[in-house]
């Protein structure tokens, strides 16, 4: 098993890669992103394809119950915001995103952690719809 530690330092930097990409269109390596999401699958013991048919409710009621389930929503959200800006054909991004969005605004709201990162880059996302 993976330990909690690990889980959210993970999750912090592939936020941080993540939000990178997105806000600033800063490349991330192919080796770093084969980590991340290999990284992913094993936290949210779900694979990308698998992650990429869930809805924002779902994942939500996969990892409600969890100790880490709120890291665990947090990083799905990432993960489909990083397969949204990686797909080209506008109705799975757009869904991809607003799932994505949905979870961050979650976890902003019901996390027992604020975050002014996650809030900027809502506030970005949500600008963009």
């Amino acid at each position: 098993m993976i330990r909690q530690d690990y889980i959210i330092r993970m999750i912090q930097e592939i936020f941080a890669a993540i939000a990178n990409l997105i806000l600033r269109r800063k490349h991330i390596s192919k080796s770093d992103w084969e980590e991340y999401e290999s990284t992913a699958r094993q936290v949210l013991e779900v694979t990308p394809q698998q992650l990429e048919e869930m809805d924002g409710q779902t994942i939500l009621e996969k990892y409600s119950q969890e100790k880490d389930g709120m890291e665990k929503t947090e990083l799905a959200a990432m993960m489909l915001l990083k397969m949204a800006e990686d797909t080209e054909n506008i109705v799975p991004k757009a869904r991809l995103r607003q799932e994505g969005l949905y979870l961050l605004k979650y976890v902003q709201e019901h996390g027992k952690t604020y975050s002014l990162p996650r809030n900027l880059l809502i506030q970005f996302l949500e600008s963009r719809n």
